[in-house]
């Protein structure tokens, strides 16, 4: 499946028929997923794990991983966590998103810097 660019929201892939998700959307439901670990996964695990997460918890999932990583205790924390599924996630959607270089290449960046995303 292959990313398009949102008029309002930039570029986006489409999960399953009612999920259109960012990178950075995906990122946060990789982490939500993982609250506690950091697994080096493969390109169907973080897929899998963001399936699932959307399955269980619907459209509210990404609203909830955001409220998680703002509350975290250990903010420095949160972002090296998040840091970890920005990685994941580009590593996982590099191909869905190839026709967007530049979106993916600040993406990657921001997975460099913890700090970076973290809104």
């Amino acid at each position: 499946m292959s990313a398009y660019k949102s008029r309002g929201r930039g570029v986006l892939v489409r999960l399953r028929v009612e999920h259109r998700l960012s990178l950075e959307e995906l990122a946060l439901l990789l982490s939500a997923a993982h609250p506690d670990d950091e697994p080096e996964l493969t390109q169907a695990d973080v897929r899998q794990s963001i399936a699932q997460l959307l399955a269980m918890e619907g459209s509210d999932a990404v609203v909830s991983a955001s409220d998680s990583i703002r509350s975290a205790d250990d903010p420095d924390e949160a972002a090296e966590h998040l840091a970890w599924a920005r990685r994941m996630v580009a590593a996982a959607y590099r191909r869905d998103f190839a026709g967007f270089p530049a979106e993916l290449t600040a993406f990657e960046g921001s997975a460099q810097h913890p700090h970076g995303g973290v809104q």
